[in-house]
């Protein structure tokens, strides 16, 4: 039996991948509305994510404003009242939020709407009262079990917290095999000699994320340039500790490259991708991009990190901070395509059946659908998803 269709609310602060979330939300949107639900997004700072939501028949709403501070409270409800007024107006049956840090605005927003909120889990608890207010939630979405255990851990009952794995749309990252690595590596224009192993990092390019750990280890591996080449891709300038790090790399060995908003080009051209966060990560997006990809990772056991890399692929995790550790792992590995030719398919596959996409998909659903507005009777006139209305999304810098 179909669903029944849903009017999602959600918020993004920002409408350009700034991280993992933006996208996230960006591919579980696409995936709603292609589902026949109804999405509506109010913003706060306008991005390339705009024309990809139009494209969808997403209605954008804002720039709203959702932070808030103890210090200003008075100002910042103020400012919260155009927003909460277009949630009431735009009668949704489920809050979607995706940032807990607006549990403040959402709660505001589901008392003045009547509209239930699910929040969705993707990074460690960072408001200061978390206890209070998650209180007004219907129910909570985390990305790994490592994250529904910090929240457990701050005070949210286990059996509130639904487990949703992220994914990702499986056909969106195909695997590569030689043409498509030569093919991008010419596009890139990395300039590097045939054959030589292609090491790749993306992202933010910071010491927290283990940069400057990567580059000690790739310094220690003392690759001449044609036998292997060290890629990171992020968005300039780099964290200053980066950039001496990088300074200190004989020449030819590394290739610094701008952030792409799509990183399949990145990761075809590579034999090897590394995530060396010191950070707790939440789960590791960049880990099953790339083994989706048919790219073996390597990852840092931090976080929901052990989650990705677990049975066979335990062997790839390391610990973080230790560049000698990691060193050993990347040669380890590197010539897979000789010493071990079938690991870029058993990465694929194991993607494939441990964080299917569609299941993914259908698990945010269910609870979405388990948590929505329960109406009286049924709501006449739905307008479907594409159609615009006298009350649809504005354009950039034009409040709705």
């Amino acid at each position: 039996m179909r669903a029944p269709a849903l009017t999602v609310l959600t918020t993004a602060e920002r409408l350009r991948p700034v991280g993992g979330i933006e996208l996230c939300m960006l591919q579980d949107t696409r995936s709603l509305v292609a589902r026949g639900h109804r999405v509506e997004v109010l913003f706060h700072d306008d991005g390339v994510h705009r024309d990809e939501y139009e494209r969808l028949g997403v209605d954008l709403h804002g720039p709203y404003p959702f932070d808030f501070s103890t210090g200003r409270a008075v100002t910042d409800l103020r400012r919260f009242v155009p927003s909460l007024v277009r949630s009431r107006r735009l009668r949704a049956d489920v809050l979607w939020l995706n940032r807990p840090e607006q549990i403040v605005w959402a709660q505001l927003a589901s008392r003045w709407a009547g509209i239930p909120v699910v929040c969705h889990l993707h990074h460690a608890p960072n408001y200061e009262r978390t206890r209070l207010v998650m209180t007004g939630v219907a129910h909570f979405v985390a990305v790994s079990e490592y994250m529904k255990a910090l929240w457990v851990e701050a005070g949210v009952d286990a059996d509130r917290i639904t487990v949703v794995h992220n994914a990702v749309p499986f056909d969106e990252y195909p695997a590569g095999g030689a043409a498509e690595l030569e093919r991008a590596r010419r596009d890139l224009g990395l300039g590097i000699a045939p054959g030589a192993r292609v090491v790749l990092s993306y992202g933010r390019l910071s010491a927290e994320k283990g940069v400057v750990t990567l580059i000690e280890a790739w310094r220690s591996l003392a690759l001449p340039p044609e036998r292997g080449v060290l890629v990171l891709a992020g968005p300039t300038p780099v964290d200053p500790e980066v950039a001496a790090a990088l300074a200190t790399l004989p020449e030819g060995s590394h290739r610094l490259l701008d952030a792409r908003r799509d990183v399949v080009p990145l990761l075809h051209a590579a034999d090897l991708v590394v995530m060396a966060s010191q950070l707790p990560e939440a789960f590791g997006r960049v880990l099953i991009e790339g083994m989706s990809t048919a790219r073996p990772v390597v990852g840092t056991a931090v976080g929901g990190v052990p989650e990705v890399l677990s049975g066979e692929f335990a062997r790839l995790l390391v610990r973080p901070g230790h560049a000698g550790e990691l060193a050993e792992r990347i040669g380890s590995v590197l010539d897979w395509r000789t010493d071990d030719p079938g690991l870029g398919e058993r990465c694929r596959r194991s993607v494939e059946q441990r964080f299917p996409y569609d299941e993914h998909v259908d698990a945010l659903e269910a609870v979405l659908l388990a948590h929505r507005r329960r109406r009286s009777r049924s709501r006449a006139g739905r307008r479907p998803q594409g159609a615009r209305a006298g009350q649809g999304g504005r354009r950039a810098g034009q409040p709705s």
